[in-house]
């Protein structure tokens, strides 16, 4: 069988054929891991997450397979989507949007729309919020569809306006800090004004900061806020300038330590360190300060 005989060139050919198949092999354990990821859910995909087979008992599993739905009937057409879904959709979400709300909430067609969505759309509207804050508060925290206006909203909106914000001021907070509403109003709040009160910040300079700089109600006072002031006492600033500093500048405290106390070092080095010039550089990217430094070498 002289045709069927390899020919001379074959082992070369074979030894260039396993080379290309070396990397291909490297990728077989992915390839099988993925395999069973998108293998339906079903099995030992649902052990995988925490889950039972037959029935999704994992949280993130329940999120995947919810939007993953949502997707799926928004791109079939909207009118397959649910009621709850159609209002949400009514305040200009995206269909992206609508699939993270509905993973993290439910919004399906169990939701009941009279009882749990229309009367916290309405509260966040009487408040003073546009359509596109009412989305943006829906999408940064789904979990308000949870809460009850009386019982869990309006006491912290109240204390808003007790500490000083305007109604403007009340809406710009809750549309760019939904969470607000899952922070503790007694532990966590109210400790923070106080605290920042004792440095020295009048009513209004804390209601000003807040506003401002929304976020910093979510930072941990003990292991965040107070060691980044202790950094600016070490550094020579007096409660004073550090009032006055978060009064303008409340941002400050959400940078990273290290970077606070880099930044700090480089300018008192120099000579330069002020409230203006630590403002300034906290501001600059990482590549311009790294400019700014090369200065000094």
């Amino acid at each position: 069988w002289p045709h069927l005989a390899a020919p001379r060139h074959a082992p070369a050919m074979r030894r260039r054929s396993a080379r290309m198949a070396a990397p291909l092999l490297l990728l077989l354990p992915l390839c099988s891991a993925l395999a069973v990821a998108v293998s339906g859910w079903q099995g030992s995909s649902w052990l995988a997450l925490g889950g039972s087979p037959g029935s999704p008992k994992s949280p993130i599993a329940a999120r995947l397979l919810r939007r993953s739905a949502v997707a799926r009937r928004s791109a079939s057409g909207r009118e397959s989507l649910t009621p709850a879904e159609a209002h949400l959709f009514s305040l200009g979400l995206s269909d992206e949007q609508m699939a993270k709300v509905s993973a993290r909430f439910g919004v399906d067609s169990s939701c009941d729309v009279e009882r749990k969505v229309k009367p916290i759309l309405s509260w966040l509207a009487d408040l003073g919020l546009t359509d596109l804050q009412i989305g943006q508060a829906v999408i940064g925290f789904p979990r308000l569809f949870g809460y009850s206006p009386e019982q869990k909203l309006k006491p912290v909106v109240q204390w808003l306006s007790e500490i000083g914000m305007s109604d403007a001021q009340v809406a710009k907070v809750v549309a760019r800090r939904p969470q607000i509403f899952g922070y503790s109003l007694e532990s966590k709040l109210k400790t923070l004004v106080h605290w920042l009160s004792e440095i020295g910040m009048t009513d209004a300079h804390v209601a000003k900061a807040i506003a401002t700089c929304p976020s910093l109600c979510g930072l941990s006072l003990p292991s965040n806020l107070m060691p980044k002031v202790q950094l600016l006492r070490d550094r020579g600033f007096s409660d004073a300038q550090i009032a006055g500093t978060l009064t303008v500048f409340p941002a400050l405290l959400t940078y990273s330590s290290k970077r606070l106390a880099h930044h700090m070092s480089v300018l008192q080095a120099q000579g330069l360190l002020t409230q203006t010039s630590m403002r300034s550089c906290m501001l600059m990217t990482d590549a311009d300060f790294a400019n700014f430094e090369t200065r000094f070498d």
